[in-house]
């Protein structure tokens, strides 16, 4: 199912807004915790979001370029997807093995970070090595 650009750059631009009032919202009324993620304010990590929400999706209406999928691509990135899926189970096997060992003693936001961080590595460089491979 694809969705039409025109109708994708309006959810686009309602997310990030919607988002934006949420963190203005939150802000005014003094709601959400302190020190949230390296920001002041859950509000304040919101409106920095939403902000590039904005971005993101303005350079995505400007851009012109037409991208041409075959089923190639689609079966890489496929099994690209699912390598990651599959490091992520032994990255977490090896978690909780490590933390059984020793207590891992980062905070949440900075452990849920690097994870991300390091799901995305792990994806663009199989998927890079099984583009040369197919």
């Amino acid at each position: 199912m694809e969705i039409e650009s025109g109708t994708r750059a309006k959810l686009m631009y309602g997310i990030a807004s919607s988002m934006l009032i949420l963190g203005l919202l939150l802000n005014y009324f003094n709601l959400g915790t302190s020190n949230f993620a390296g920001f002041s304010s859950v509000g304040n990590w919101l409106i920095y979001l939403a902000f590039v929400g904005l971005m993101i999706s303005t350079v995505i209406a400007l851009s012109k370029k037409r991208r041409s999928v075959d089923e190639r691509m689609e079966f890489i990135s496929t099994k690209a997807l699912r390598i990651t899926f599959l490091s992520l189970f032994v990255a977490s096997f090896i978690i909780v093995i490590i933390d059984g060992i020793k207590a891992i003693t980062i905070p949440y936001h900075m452990f849920m970070s690097y994870l991300v961080c390091g799901l995305l590595i792990i994806y663009f460089i199989t998927y890079k090595i099984l583009l040369r491979f197919y």
